[in-house]
């Protein structure tokens, strides 16, 4: 069992990650370009959706919710990559 304040070492965890990726979508959206590598932006997307799946499995939520919103922060930049 993990005690509370590990829980909330995984929320701040969570939240600096997320606070990191929303910056760059953002510039993605807006400029419609994305400069990451194809290789990098595939194999990104498609490990954190692996992982997503592995969190639901275990039942970790702030995994669950870390790895969803990557997976839906790296689509959305492989969208635009994609709409070249």
């Amino acid at each position: 069992m993990v005690t509370p304040y590990f829980n909330y070492l995984g929320i701040i965890g969570l939240v600096l990650i997320a606070l990191a990726w929303i910056p760059e979508t953002l510039e993605i959206v807006k400029t419609k370009k994305n400069n990451l590598n194809l290789k990098f932006n595939l194999l990104y997307t498609f490990g954190s959706l692996s992982l997503t799946i592995y969190a639901i499995y275990l039942k970790d939520n702030i995994f669950i919710v870390l790895n969803a919103f990557a997976f839906f922060m790296s689509g959305i930049g492989l969208m635009y990559k994609f709409r070249k």
